[in-house]
């Protein structure tokens, strides 16, 4: 006979942790959106046209590593930023991400309020 693991639900203490780490409902999230927001708008040249690599770098040590791409697909959602089908190549050897395709947007200007 064997006997299987006994799962306990989780105690409130490692629960907080949990809530923390994933960002549910801590404020961090949005001064990560705020910078992230700013970083366009300085990145942006006069055409509006946005370099990833360049936004890459300006939000780097503010913004989460692995929230910079949600964040993008966020922007895109709201309308922040848009997609004309132009790609460059990334030189993020930080993000192990160098030498590969990514895509570079357009900044609108607009000031989506989520």
């Amino acid at each position: 006979m064997t006997t299987t693991p006994a799962w306990s639900p989780v105690d409130d203490t490692t629960a907080d942790l949990l809530a923390l780490v994933a960002d549910v409902g801590h404020p961090s999230i949005d001064r990560e959106w705020d910078d992230y927001r700013a970083a366009v708008a300085r990145v942006a040249d006069t055409d509006g046209r946005v370099d990833p690599n360049a936004l890459r770098e300006a939000v780097r040590g503010n913004v989460a590593p692995r929230r910079i791409g949600a964040l993008t697909n966020r922007a895109l959602k709201l309308g922040l930023l848009v997609w004309r089908g132009e790609w460059v190549t990334s030189t993020d050897r930080e993000g192990r991400n160098a030498g590969r395709p990514v895509r570079a947007y357009v900044f609108t200007n607009t000031d989506p309020s989520p």
